[in-house]
């Protein structure tokens, strides 16, 4: 298995003075030069100054995405800002056991990545069977890639407070992994145009008005009927958002180009708080089973987390941009969804979301609000910055509550949210990070413990684990369970 070596900058901008890890302790070092060419060096340069600094034309040195996940948002997700060699010698345990997992899986050579692994498991796992029907037909190509949002951005900045930093609050990444790669995806498979009969349905609310198009709710039910077995990509028009949603969940802000195009799953969630027109779109079958996937047990280990990450995102981007894929449309929706209703209770509390997707949800918080957020967070089952834990918090403030997930039983159902859930509630990462809380600790130190634990053969790590675990979570509390009825939400080929 390959190894690689950690380069940390002190202003990655100007790649100068910094520390390297290649071996376990880190070294100062005074730029790129002193970086060995026998070792392949992950650094923190982004990759915007990657390549304007001539750094892609080296064969031993990567930009700082190369995970997929930038490593500065590693530093600040885990709490490691204040000690630059400190994190060269963390980010070099985790990375490289992550390095292992994913080749352990997967043929990949990460001295042939030159963009990422991203983008080398992409080329491994996507069958080119699921692109080509959309080759020969630029009205499929065209519906496919309009459904496809990677991250919701914000309308606008002028509600940003002053003074406020962005904070990025983490779904834990295995749990994500093993929902969204648990879902029936799109066969590519039976693609058929569809019609409506009266050429529009009008659909959902928004600002206390309905559609109140009753012919347009049935065919519209029918169709979400369908959805169990077929994948919609639907031509749309959003003609109304209510002003509660306005500014985190405008259809398609966020995205390069425009779009008229959505998945189903997509279309029905913002029925809650839109008036939508549906002029047609294409469908195609769904699998009958979800995809076979690598074991991905409730998590301990942060390594194993960030190759089950690297995974699902291989799975679920374009191999080409030219050729637009169904499974990252239908994966990238069934996220924005599930995270959608995470941004709605951070904006719900007051605080200002500035996107979502890919895993996580920013929000500009200043300083007196940062505590306030990350209880929010662990009460939605979402990793904080590990440098908010600074105060130690009651059992009811990092109690995980599903009720904040739930909305529709019909969307609910479709996206699969309980599965979701129970995910999320039996990652073991998030009951440490509970845990740590509790104490008012950074959780950094133990989730380092619980990773070295897949330095260790498998029948000793069992034990070791639940010594961890009668150390760190005995006092963590149970889930609330879910009461929909005490809910506080109060969020109003086929024809149809």
């Amino acid at each position: 298995m390959s190894k690689i070596g950690i380069a940390l900058f002190v202003d990655p901008k100007k790649p100068t003075d910094g520390y390297a890890c290649e071996s376990g302790e880190s070294t100062e070092i005074s730029g790129t030069h002193e970086l060995s060419t026998d070792v392949l060096w992950i650094t923190n340069i982004r990759p915007y100054d990657f390549i304007q600094g001539g750094y892609g034309q080296l064969r031993h040195i990567r930009s700082s995405n190369f995970f997929r996940t930038d490593l500065g948002y590693l530093i600040r997700e885990w709490g490691l800002e204040g000690d630059l060699s400190e994190a060269a010698e963390y980010l070099h345990k985790v990375l490289n056991r992550a390095l292992y997992v994913v080749q352990d899986r997967n043929p990949v050579d990460p001295q042939d990545s030159r963009i990422g692994l991203r983008q080398s498991l992409s080329e491994i796992v996507i069958p080119d069977s699921i692109t080509e029907p959309l080759i020969d037909n630029l009205e499929i190509n065209n519906a496919v890639a309009q459904s496809i949002q990677y991250n919701q951005g914000r309308a606008g900045s002028s509600r940003i407070p002053a003074g406020a930093k962005i904070c990025s609050f983490v779904v834990p990444r295995s749990a994500l992994a093993n929902f969204l790669l648990s879902r029936r995806l799109p066969s590519s498979r039976s693609w058929q145009p569809i019609t409506i009969k009266s050429g529009v349905l009008r659909i959902g609310s928004a600002n206390g008005r309905s559609a109140n198009d009753s012919a347009s709710d049935e065919s519209f039910s029918k169709m979400l009927e369908m959805a169990e077995s077929k994948e919609f990509f639907l031509d749309i028009d959003v003609r109304e958002i209510d002003r509660r949603f306005a500014s985190h969940k405008s259809f398609g802000v966020g995205d390069r180009t425009s779009r008229h195009y959505a998945c189903v799953e997509e279309v029905a969630e913002m029925a809650h708080y839109s008036i939508i027109d549906i002029r047609g779109g294409w469908s195609c079958d769904k699998n009958k089973d979800a995809l076979p996937y690598p074991d991905m047990p409730d998590e301990f280990s942060v390594g194993r987390s960030i190759a089950n990450e690297i995974y699902w995102l291989a799975i679920a981007s374009n191999k080409d941009s030219n050729k637009p894929s169904p499974w990252t449309a239908y994966l990238r929706c069934i996220e924005r969804v599930v995270l959608g209703r995470a941004a709605d209770q951070f904006s719900r509390h007051g605080f200002v979301v500035g996107s979502y997707g890919t895993g996580r949800i920013n929000v500009f918080l200043r300083s007196a609000e940062k505590q306030k957020a990350a209880e929010l967070a662990l009460s939605l089952g979402l990793l904080p910055p590990f440098s908010l834990l600074t105060q130690p918090l009651s059992p009811s403030q990092v109690a995980f509550k599903p009720k904040l997930y739930y909305r529709d039983d019909v969307v609910d159902g479709l996206i699969g949210l309980t599965d979701f859930i129970d995910c999320l509630e039996s990652d073991w990462l998030r009951m440490f990070v509970a845990g740590a809380a509790l104490k008012g600790e950074n959780p950094s130190g133990v989730q380092l413990e619980l990773d070295a634990l897949l330095d260790l053969p498998e029948n000793r790590r069992l034990a070791s684990f639940e010594a961890l675990v009668i150390k760190h979570i005995q006092d963590v509390p149970e889930t609330v369970a879910p009461d929909t009825e005490d809910s506080d939400e109060s969020d109003d080929g086929l024809i149809f």
